[in-house]
């Protein structure tokens, strides 16, 4: 947060006479303040603008544009308008032109010969005021910045949430249904698939709860290597064909699990396919991975609601929390998911990664 420190506060001056200039920041050398010089009244409306001015000694009298007018300008802009302003005068000193003064937006009136006393105290008053005013946004800005985490975290545990009870639902629905048929044929094999689907959702909940330490730290990203994440997705799916080109790193967390088991679910058992191609492309500051499958396709009306968490489709009537999780997933990467058609048939995910050195 080192832009929310507070820096020194800006005075401008404001006078045609460099050696007045001078003759004031001589007098308020103490001050812990950065002076800026403007020796005309347009120099001032432009110094206005480029800088958090805390606040401004303008002389009333200069050449062209005068120091009422000045103001009276100033007053008139959104973001000069609430800037407090002193005015300085050795000529103009009758009431008539405090008067003045302060009907343009000035808050006070020194006369010349200035004492330095006065010039003093009254410009640390202004700061002082000035420095409440940085802190307290500084504060707002601070509350907002914690609301972002708190948002963030509520954010990360709902999508861990989501995954832990959409993946082992999914599991638990293979147990059931294995189970069913060893009962009916005492088949063996069918005991090792379901020891396979325990130990993947005992290895999903270690993962979510390494993901879940996030929750305690700084959101950060950490790399991970495609092939490495696709292998064990892969070996599981062995009555699937699959074709993997290129690698790469991308950022992401423990989620990314999740998001290229989902995709390969619902290719199989949606999509019904039974060949996957992955194609993964480097693109500079992005890694780009192609999904295609050979499936049934999907109809062009549903392909932008694909990704809505309460979308549902088909026969089965099942929601579309699946890849609603992608799409969260991917969000919570930096990066972005969408579909498109595959030819001859079939469907492709994309996915849009950063890659390491792009935080």
């Amino acid at each position: 947060m080192e832009n929310l420190k507070m820096k020194k506060p800006k005075i401008l001056i404001v006078d045609d006479r460099k050696e007045n200039i001078i003759s004031i920041e001589a007098i308020l050398q103490n001050i812990e303040a950065e002076f800026i010089r403007a020796y005309s009244g347009n120099e001032t409306l432009k110094l206005a603008l480029d800088n958090d001015i805390a606040l401004i000694l303008i002389d009333v009298q200069m050449p062209g544009m005068d120091g009422f007018e000045t103001v009276n300008l100033m007053k008139q802009v959104q973001k000069t308008k609430h800037i407090p302003v002193i005015f300085v005068s050795a000529i103009y000193s009758d009431e008539i032109y405090k008067i003045k003064g302060v009907e343009v937006g000035g808050i006070d009136f020194i006369t010349k010969p200035i004492i330095p006393s006065i010039l003093e105290g009254k410009v640390n008053i202004f700061l002082d005021i000035y420095k409440q005013r940085k802190d307290l946004e500084r504060e707002i800005e601070l509350r907002k910045i914690a609301e972002k985490e708190v948002l963030a975290h509520k954010e990360r545990l709902i999508l861990m949430n989501s995954i832990l009870r959409h993946d082992i639902t999914n599991n638990l629905a293979v147990l059931k249904s294995a189970f069913r048929i060893f009962k009916r044929t005492k088949n063996l094999e069918i005991i090792n698939e379901a020891e396979f689907y325990i130990a993947k959702s005992v290895n999903l909940i270690n993962r979510m709860a390494i993901f879940g330490q996030y929750l305690d730290s700084p959101r950060e990203l950490s790399t991970f290597d495609i092939k490495q994440i696709l292998s064990p997705i892969i070996e599981a799916k062995s009555s699937l064909e699959f074709n993997v080109k290129g690698n790469s790193k991308v950022l992401a967390d423990e989620t990314i699990n999740s998001v290229f088991d989902n995709i390969i679910r619902n290719a199989i058992i949606h999509g019904k396919t039974k060949r996957i191609d992955i194609t993964i492309i480097n693109k500079g500051q992005i890694c780009e991975i192609h999904i295609s499958d050979y499936g049934i396709g999907m109809p062009d009306e549903i392909i932008d609601k694909i990704f809505e968490e309460a979308f549902i489709y088909g026969k089965s009537g099942n929601t579309g929390i699946g890849l609603h999780i992608v799409k969260t997933a991917m969000e919570n990467f930096g990066g972005y998911a969408y579909i498109k058609k595959h030819e001859p048939n079939g469907i492709t995910f994309v996915l849009e990664f950063l890659v390491p050195g792009n935080k």
